[in-house]
């Protein structure tokens, strides 16, 4: 059984290494790759005209000014047939648990050994799920804190981590930027964290 997958990442000689990488294993076939969330979109859409949808996407979190986030939000909503593994170097519970709210049904860290990108995808592509090991534990951690924030904190950590800036998060909200950084305060009480950056590096 051939696996198929699309590879998503704006790197190009990361995008070129994945694809070579990938293309070794025999049960593995690439349908095509892109650089841009624009580029992406407008290749799915012409793989889905020919009927030859990839059954995976592995896909970069951050794509130069475009948001992997994102991507995977529109992904979802229209071609929701194809599995996203997320294929990126951060790996803080945070934004794996982001991936997993939206959609995403596998994260592997890039300093991960070769063999669990191509396992995610081939779990994936059978209609499971695979998020590497070693991401489980600090995910659950996460996720029992996460639950002890405010519905307006949560929206706001999940945008920092995001790397919204507060003014963006603030009309995203309708709110004026001083009441999200009383969330932010909050935010930083609940979790030991001091400022915006910290947040970033301790869960993002």
């Amino acid at each position: 059984m051939k696996h198929s997958f699309f590879v998503i990442e704006d790197h190009s000689l990361t995008n070129l290494g994945i694809r070579e990488l990938l293309q070794n294993n025999t049960d593995l076939s690439c349908e095509g790759f892109a650089m841009s969330e624009e580029e992406a979109f407008e290749k799915l859409t012409e793989l889905d005209m020919k009927g030859s949808l990839p059954k995976v996407l592995v896909l970069d979190l951050f794509l130069g000014e475009d948001s992997g986030i994102d991507v995977l939000r529109e992904v979802k909503k229209h071609f929701p047939s194809i599995g996203v593994v997320v294929y990126s170097m951060y790996s803080n519970p945070g934004i794996v648990s982001l991936v997993l709210e939206n959609g995403g049904n596998g994260f592997v860290s890039k300093s991960s050994p070769e063999s669990e990108l191509v396992d995610a995808i081939k779990e994936v592509s059978a209609g499971g799920s695979h998020i590497q090991s070693s991401l489980v534990e600090p995910l659950h951690t996460f996720k029992n804190l996460f639950q002890s924030l405010t519905k307006g904190e949560q929206f706001v950590l999940n945008k920092v981590i995001e790397r919204f800036e507060l003014n963006r998060i603030a009309e995203e909200m309708k709110v004026p930027v001083a009441r999200v950084e009383i969330f932010l305060s909050r935010i930083c009480a609940k979790t030991g964290c001091h400022n915006h950056e910290e947040l970033i590096a301790q869960f993002g």
